[in-house]
């Protein structure tokens, strides 16, 4: 029986599910045990941090996409989706904001063993932003009956670009070095997200309700920073004594829309 030869357009779209896939076989190696840190153990003690995150002003536009390229993705975000890149609800409450320790941690604090989880859900990642110790397991998972790669644009920490062919692929990563790592899906351009890496346990992401706490302090003086991938960081300091519950809220406005949504500098111990 006569074999056809696959179209132009055929052979265009096998290409790159072929180089996909083969990251896919590649990627699945173990990732290296997490070592113990170096240095003095750090300390936890009784105090905290919380407050609430607001957005003031007008917000810089969200893009909009269209998803009719992949069936899946158009099955699921039908017409026009607008991606959330700043997410403001009720009273200015602001989504998805990195609040943490930038200076005024000493000592080296161990991982926790449990595995932090980025999964890829209805072609979009989820949580937009994850935050994770340096070490701590990042579980990377999809969720979706459709081709996506996971590509981490990551500096300090060892690059990958990982194929996920489909729903129920899982690999697992650790990060040495603090930092805050892009990701994105070469196969899907609107889907982003950013996963932080901290060096001590000291953080907090907000969620729609705009609220952080940051607990387990030790007293003394901290600065403490609150990140968004969209506008420029908001550092404030306090001081807390053991038992203490300091309040600051912090307020972006758009006077912050920062020039461009690359990530922060990484964070200082």
């Amino acid at each position: 029986m006569q074999t056809t030869p696959p179209s132009r357009a055929g052979r265009a779209l096998i290409a790159p599910l072929a180089g996909l896939l083969l990251l896919a076989a590649c990627g699945r190696k173990a990732p290296e045990a997490p070592k113990d840190p170096a240095g003095p153990a750090g300390l936890l003690g009784t105090a905290s941090v919380a407050g609430r995150v607001t957005f003031a002003g007008t917000l810089p536009p969200n893009e909009k996409v269209t998803m009719a390229t992949d069936p899946f993705c158009a099955g699921h975000n039908p017409g026009e989706t607008e991606i959330p890149a700043c997410a403001v609800g009720p009273d200015g409450a602001l989504a998805n904001v990195l609040v943490r320790v930038t200076a005024g941690v000493s000592g080296s604090y161990s991982p926790p063993a449990e595995a932090r989880q980025l999964d890829q859900k209805g072609c979009a990642y989820s949580p937009r932003v994850l935050a994770l110790m340096t070490g701590q397991p990042l579980d990377i998972v999809s969720s979706d009956d459709t081709l996506h790669n996971v590509h981490a644009a990551a500096k300090e920490n060892k690059a990958f670009n990982l194929g996920m062919p489909a729903a129920g692929t899982r690999y697992t990563r650790t990060f040495a070095k603090p930092e805050i790592v892009p990701f994105k899906c070469d196969v899907h351009p609107w889907m982003r997200a950013w996963v932080a890496v901290v060096p001590h346990p000291f953080f907090s992401v907000t969620g729609p309700d705009g609220l952080f706490e940051i607990k387990g302090l030790p007293a003394g003086t901290y600065t403490i920073e609150a990140w968004h991938e969209k506008l420029d960081a908001q550092p404030f300091t306090v001081t807390v004594a053991d038992g203490e519950k300091s309040v600051h809220d912090v307020r972006f406005t758009d006077s912050s829309s920062a020039a461009s949504s690359s990530p922060a500098a990484a964070p200082t111990r």
